[in-house]
């Protein structure tokens, strides 16, 4: 009798944790979507760049404003129905774009629905973000813990890859990019229509395949008790701040180069591929890179010094974006979708970095951290205003001047040693939720 009860708690803890694996590859698949739908909002609705890049710096408000409350509902509700919910709202949201874009309400009225959705989206993807670390670090004990959201962090990337050569595949393809579609903006709309559909459908099916392994008794694990130190206890620490800056920095560059790319590399002086080729080159060379980067990253930085692999990273990063800016042809085009590789380790290195130099308590730093990531949308909006008056090379000199800021930050990490901290400060959770890793 004991020997079937362990069994059958291995089992259900195995289903579970095949199921946060699957969450993580849900919200790398719909984070995805913006950079491939970007080019085809900008002929739907007639939009400059600016205006599209909307669609971009919207998600990274909302993930990191929302981080400030959903933390105390995960406190209360716990990490299951917190996941459950994300789920639920991630499916509505793509179920309300997908019905607005094709609505009989005017452009204007569609488009303020569509960004209300895509809101919506990113609400239920932050609520993941916070809740999934969580369930990964609690189904097993603490001493694998890394090794789980390390694998779970590739389900994402993984997702990332998938969802944009999906996007690509469904909004991109040449049959609603050519004359009279394109004119029309039908094609396009019924494209994107698709592709969101296509993630709300993914979201629902997780919805029930969720509801159907945790309908089973609760599996017990070792679980990681959440730091109740506010965020204000990190706002004196002259690193923390700087921590803060480099993610905001990284996470604006990363979004705003996968936001432009498609359209970039599409100019007949870098590339000249189709939307669809783009969208692919933007999968496999961009987002591709990111996931070799990251598996390849978790080997290096265990015999390197994270800040040294910080600034190599980040050097190259500049020098990519330098060529992206002021080349032109192969050399241009393939120094942007090399930045992908750059970015991969740049977000776990600066967070720990930050964490093990600040003397401020670290669930302070980790929720302030959190809540960083809202301050990227200004590099998006100057992406987006750079992009329409001067251009898409330019807007590389956006990112290249965030990445020679994370190289200072790197700078600095290798000079200064780590903080002195209580033992329960340790733990990097925080009163706005548990952050190891965004894609």
């Amino acid at each position: 009798m004991n020997t079937v009860s362990v069994l059958s708690a291995t089992d259900r803890q195995k289903s579970l944790q095949a199921v946060a694996l699957l969450v993580f590859l849900v919200m790398g698949l719909s984070g995805a979507m913006g950079p491939t739908l970007i080019p085809a909002i900008r002929i739907v609705f007639g939009l400059g760049l600016s205006s599209a890049m909307t669609v971009q710096w919207i998600a990274l408000v909302v993930s990191g404003l929302s981080s400030l409350i959903l933390a105390q509902l995960l406190h209360r509700f716990g990490a299951k129905a917190m996941v459950l919910a994300g789920l639920g709202l991630m499916a509505l949201g793509c179920l309300q774009v997908r019905l607005f874009i094709v609505s009989p309400f005017g452009v204007d009225a569609r488009y303020g629905l569509m960004l209300a959705s895509l809101a919506v989206i990113a609400l239920g993807t932050s609520v993941l973000q916070v809740a999934a670390n969580l369930l990964v670090v609690q189904l097993g004990p603490a001493r694998t813990a890394s090794s789980r959201l390390t694998l779970a962090q590739s389900f994402n990337s993984l997702g990332v890859l998938v969802g944009v050569s999906l996007g690509t595949n469904l909004a991109l393809n040449a049959k609603v990019t050519t004359a009279p579609a394109m004119t029309s903006g039908i094609g396009q709309a019924y494209g994107w229509s698709a592709a969101i559909n296509g993630v709300a459908l993914v979201a629902a099916l997780m919805v029930g395949a969720t509801a159907w392994s945790w309908s089973r008794p609760s599996v017990k694990s070792d679980t990681v008790q959440s730091g109740n130190a506010p965020i204000r206890a990190a706002l004196g620490s002259g690193w923390a701040l700087a921590g803060a800056a480099g993610i905001a920095l990284y996470v604006g560059a990363e979004g705003s180069i996968g936001s432009i790319l498609i359209s970039y590399l599409h100019q007949k002086s870098v590339l000249n591929l189709t939307l669809e080729q783009a969208g692919h080159y933007l999968g496999w060379f961009y987002w591709g890179g990111a996931l070799a980067g990251r598996l390849g990253g978790t080997w290096l930085l265990h015999r390197w010094p994270p800040a040294r692999m910080l600034g190599i990273a980040a050097g190259g990063a500049v020098i990519a974006s330098a060529l992206a800016a002021m080349g032109s042809g192969s050399v241009a085009g393939y120094a942007a979708l090399s930045i992908g590789l750059f970015n991969a380790i740049m977000f776990p290195v600066i967070f720990s970095i930050t964490v093990e130099r600040s003397a401020a308590p670290s669930a302070a730093v980790s929720g302030l951290l959190s809540t960083a990531i809202a301050g990227g949308a200004i590099l998006s909006v100057l992406v987006g205003w750079t992009g329409e008056h001067f251009g898409f090379a330019l807007c590389f000199v956006i990112p290249m001047l965030a990445y020679g800021l994370i190289a200072l930050f790197a700078a600095c990490g290798s000079i200064l040693p780590s903080a002195d901290k209580a033992p329960q400060d340790s733990r990097m959770t925080s009163s706005v939720g548990n952050l190891s890793e965004r894609t």
